[in-house]
């Protein structure tokens, strides 16, 4: 969704490291902010859950274009 440059910047975390298989747990990363589901976005301590548009992610975050310098 964000491209491989930009993930780079985002705070990510995986909530199944080593693969979603049934029966297999949550990370206690995700539980302890209340992750239920995919996709989950925490902006500014506030947990989202499901797709978003780029702008409302941006907007959610406070980011501004000129946030980011792209380099060619």
């Amino acid at each position: 969704m964000f491209g491989h440059e930009a993930a780079k910047l985002l705070d990510y975390v995986e909530c199944f490291p080593d693969g979603y298989k049934n029966g297999t747990k949550i990370a206690k990363a995700c539980t302890g902010v209340g992750i239920e589901g995919f996709p989950t976005w925490v902006i500014n301590g506030e947990v989202l859950s499901g797709e978003k548009e780029l702008s409302e992610l941006a907007s959610l975050s406070g980011f501004q274009d000129g946030d980011f310098n792209q380099q060619s």
